[in-house]
């Protein structure tokens, strides 16, 4: 009993860490966003170089993800996390100390290889090393990360101004320095038969990338991402330009919709386990995705209901990416593949956060914020249609004993759409 209760403290401690691990890498980007106005009034940058500092993780994640993916399976878990965890911090102590912005731009690229050095490597572990009926709870509750590390950061925006952006950086270079000696302590390294299980690069790749069930989930994290990401980056704006209130209120309101979206990731771990389909989750967010832009982007609407739609679509909204991270298991061809297969998702999910912003943006300035539906509300029609597509492939547990390395778990694979 004793022995039980110590495993099962054990195993939450390594499942706190590893979220916690998480946050902190999406923390990166939240704490690049608040700083950006600092760092363009020290160097003198234009919007387009601070629009790359912003979002070289998703141009690397949207360019690299699958094949990172790969790389991270065929290091191994600890050797990933680690060495992710300590290019975040050097890449953190680089920017710290860069005399221009191009010295910042390469500090932020070495912070985005241990971002996904980490990203992808969380999930996977997760996915192998809790009980079956606990992982989609899990995989669900870790799709909270990257709302929770922004928002994180954005509610430091209002003290930034008297802490500076470099020290931001070097507390944020120790903060990932402890966490890299953390995750190489408590994560076991990979076993030898778990490396006799790795195929070659361009063989899982191309696994991968021609199963239905795994583009399916591809496509819908794709049309996820546009959607949020977009709107994130147009509340600020909008709450400032059409409800005239100034920056550091929208920087706050907008932080706490973030909090929204994160609860919205949690709440999918709970209707996983209730036994809600994969699929509903994945409609419904899109679903209110396309119902609220309508209200969220017309100049016309009250302040009041903006930010009730805005909740809405981000809570709601936010109960895809739990939903897809905990299918993405069953749908990887193999154990030894979940990695790359998540990196796929990851691929899809950069590529949407890059295309978002960009795409609205520009429709945006030639038509205005009211012509934004025209755009948005398509996407979440392709959205829609991902999760219907989810539903036809679905995909049975047929449970049999996996070892991964990380210690022994049930996984399933097959076909039944119930289920899903």
């Amino acid at each position: 009993m004793v022995r039980t209760y110590v495993a099962r403290a054990l195993e939450n401690a390594r499942v706190g860490l590893l979220m916690a691990s998480g946050v902190l890498a999406a923390a990166q980007i939240g704490k690049t966003i608040i700083s950006i106005p600092l760092i363009r009034a020290e160097m003198g940058i234009g919007l387009d170089l601070a629009g790359l500092i912003v979002g070289i993780f998703a141009a690397l994640g949207a360019t690299f993800g699958i094949g990172a993916g790969v790389l991270v399976q065929s290091i191994g878990a600890r050797r990933s996390l680690a060495g992710g965890m300590t290019c975040i911090a050097i890449g953190n102590l680089i920017g710290s100390a860069a005399p221009s912005e191009w010295y910042l731009l390469f500090g932020r690229f070495t912070e985005g290889v241990g971002f996904l050095g980490v990203v992808l490597t969380i999930p996977s572990l997760l996915a192998t090393s809790v009980d079956r009926e606990k992982r989609d709870f899990v995989m669900a509750l870790w799709s909270a990360y990257m709302p929770a590390g922004i928002a994180l950061m954005l509610l430091l925006a209002p003290l930034l101004s008297a802490i500076g952006w470099r020290p931001l950086w070097i507390a944020s270079a120790g903060v990932a320095g402890l966490f890299a000696v953390l995750l190489f302590v408590t994560v076991p390294s990979t076993t030898a038969k778990a490396d006799q299980q790795r195929a070659r690069w361009f063989e899982d790749v191309m696994t991968i990338v021609r199963r239905p069930y795994c583009m399916a989930l591809a496509l819908a994290f794709f049309a996820f991402s546009f959607q949020i990401f977009s709107m994130m980056f147009a509340l600020p704006l909008v709450l400032a330009s059409v409800h005239g209130l100034s920056v550091t209120s929208a920087a706050l309101l907008s932080a706490a919709m973030l909090a929204v979206a994160a609860m919205g990731n949690v709440s999918s771990s709970f209707l996983l386990r209730s036994g809600v389909p994969i699929w509903a989750n994945i409609a419904s967010a899109f679903f209110f995705f396309g119902v609220s832009s309508f209200v969220v982007y017309a100049t016309a609407t009250p302040l009041p209901a903006t930010l009730v739609f805005a909740s809405l679509a981000l809570g709601i909204g936010s109960l895809a990416p739990g939903a897809l991270y905990a299918a993405a298991p069953d749908a990887a061809p193999q154990p030894n593949r979940i990695s790359a297969t998540i990196g796929l998702l990851q691929q899809a999910s950069n590529l949407g956060q890059f295309t978002g912003p960009f795409v609205l943006g520009l429709w945006a300035e030639h038509f205005g914020w009211s012509a934004v539906p025209g755009i948005v509300a398509p996407a979440a029609s392709f959205g829609l249609l991902a999760a219907l597509s989810i539903r036809g492939l679905g995909y049975s547990r047929k449970t049999q004993p996996v070892n991964t390395g990380v210690g022994q778990v049930t996984r399933s694979e097959g076909i039944h759409s119930q289920k899903i």
